[in-house]
């Protein structure tokens, strides 16, 4: 840890099913039947029933006891320290989690991998995930025989974020704005979304063509780091994440091949190639209107953000309990008023801080209209002490006079965001039907940085640089500024702003005070991480 050099923290190694208190997996696979309105064609007495499948599962991520006391043990030897500590494990700055299978949704019968789903993954360790699915009879039958394999064919990529410092190199990165124009997929090509790994490519591509330059004095056996982070503010400069849900089809199959490249052939993290700025995301080209030369120094330590992956397979639980009806049964379904949905609320690693800043509490509601006229209402609040200890918030409904199974899974919730000060954000009702409910930030914490080259601004006859930021958040205009000259340290130049959720601009002012006590001034809008501010108007 930086404020003490004698504790550390570790990451997690494995991930597992999660089991309940009598030490029981949480797992169930239910292959059901239901009768057949068909009529056979051929007069025969035989019809196919309908029915399917519902696969439900909780996992959850953790590391080895044993293993924590022997890195420790370690960590004091190569230290040579018997006072260092290891003090648990890193409190993740954000989680997805991903499902891959090439059984439970082929679409074109062939073997390829296929993404299932993804969503928001806990920061916690040992806080659980709840995965439910609903199949047809055919995947159902599909996918009851791959787990006979050894790995069957369900596997989950966790990509957890954490933040650090890094450390200051003597390294420089020139991007020249007019050679980046002249990269077809930079330019305005057909595609504007792209995944991490065609990020690579194309940034590996400009190094060849010297629009991006990356230049480092003497040896440095972690040039990775260096090149990762510089991929990272290249990335914020040129494209916007976007959130898989939101991508095209043609950009969501390429993430599905990307994560299947991750896991191994037994259902491990694969030892290939993982990506500085995150796997589970979709990027698209931001119009680029920068010109000239803009440099970014690595001279000074910086905050950085790197990712973690662990993989989950099913493995032989079929081999261990294939016999047991608790967790693999066919059943007819002619009662379904008995059963019950399990509705989990999971919460972003983004709002995990924000207990601490901004937000007092949360409150869900959810409301379930059943196909009788009846209605339930279920809620939940959710405080600091209830994140802190990863209790496991749900709610539930039963089942009134819901006999179309599909719609029954359906409901409506929305959130009631109460802050520090008792100002208050309630989010529309919105429909779904999956078994966990993510609540996000309802707004976007933005750091601009402002960059420049100071042998510019000196050249220049600059004396000093304001710089101002305007921008809206729950129903008010707030204003920063501050004032930086040539020789300052731009590194610990950066605004920390909060937009509403979905906006990305802000207002800036940029006013150059010259040594002979003129002054030239920029206005405009803005939705980059970088400000630069060496690119002087003329008078």
């Amino acid at each position: 840890m930086i404020t003490d050099s004698l504790q550390y923290l570790f990451l997690p190694d494995r991930s597992l099913l999660a089991v309940d208190e009598r030490k029981q997996p949480q797992f169930s696979f239910i292959r059901y039947v239901t009768p057949s309105t068909a009529v056979a064609g051929d007069g025969s007495s035989i019809v196919k029933a309908g029915g399917g499948g519902v696969l439900h599962f909780l996992v959850l991520y953790d590391t080895e006891d044993s293993k924590i006391k022997k890195a420790e043990v370690r960590l004091k030897e190569l230290l040579n320290n018997d006072e260092v500590k290891l003090k648990g494990p890193v409190i993740f700055k954000e989680g997805r989690y991903a499902l891959v299978s090439s059984v439970i949704n082929p679409e074109t019968g062939n073997s390829e991998k296929k993404l299932m789903a993804m969503g928001a993954a806990p920061v916690l360790q040992g806080s659980r995930i709840a995965l439910s699915f609903e199949l047809d009879p055919d995947r159902s039958t599909l996918l009851f025989e791959s787990f006979k394999t050894a790995t069957p064919d369900v596997s989950i990529v966790f990509d957890l974020t954490f933040s650090g410092i890094m450390d200051a190199y003597n390294a420089k990165m020139t991007v020249d704005w007019a050679e980046v124009q002249k990269n077809e997929k930079i330019s305005g090509g057909a595609n504007v979304y792209f995944v991490s790994a065609e990020l690579e490519k194309i940034y590996e591509e400009m190094r060849r063509t010297s629009a991006i330059k990356l230049e480092t004095t003497g040896q440095d056996d972690k040039m990775q780091v260096i090149v990762d982070e510089a991929y990272a503010k290249v990335t914020d400069m040129m494209f916007r994440r976007v959130e898989p849900e939101q991508l095209p089809p043609a950009a969501q199959n390429g993430l599905s091949s990307l994560l299947g490249g991750l896991i191994g052939s037994n259902g491990s993290l694969s030892s290939g190639k993982t990506f500085g700025f995150g796997a589970h995301f979709g990027y698209k080209r931001k119009d680029i209107k920068l010109s000239g030369f803009s440099v970014l120094n690595f001279n000074s330590r910086t905050s950085t953000d790197r990712h973690h992956y662990i993989t989950f397979n099913i493995g032989d639980f079929y081999k261990k309990f294939g016999n047991d009806d608790k967790y693999f049964r066919t059943v007819s379904l002619y009662n379904p008023e008995f059963e019950m949905r399990q509705v989990h609320v999971a919460v972003d690693g983004q709002l995990v801080p924000e207990f601490d800043r901004m937000i007092n509490s949360i409150t869900v509601t959810l409301k379930k209209k059943h196909q009788n006229g009846s209605q339930t209402i279920r809620e939940v609040t959710i405080l600091k002490s209830a994140v802190a200890e990863s209790r496991d918030l749900m709610m539930s409904y039963g089942s009134v006079g819901d006999t179309d199974r599909e719609k029954w899974l359906n409901y409506e919730y929305k959130a009631q965001y109460n802050f520090l000060g008792g100002k208050t954000y309630q989010t529309d009702w919105k429909e779904q039907n999956n078994s966990m409910i993510n609540l996000f930030v309802p707004y976007v914490r933005k750091i601009v940085k402002v960059e420049a080259d100071k042998e510019i601004l000196k050249a220049a006859n600059v004396r000093a640089v304001s710089v101002r930021i305007s921008y809206p958040f729950l129903g008010e205009s707030k204003t920063i500024d501050f004032t930086v000259k040539p020789d300052d340290d731009l590194s610990q130049k950066y605004f920390d702003i909060t937009l509403p959720a979905g906006q990305y601009e802000y207002d800036y002012t940029i006013r150059w005070r010259m040594k002979d006590n003129t002054e030239r001034i920029l206005t405009g809008k803005n939705d980059n991480e970088l400000l630069f501010v060496d690119v002087i108007p003329a008078k």
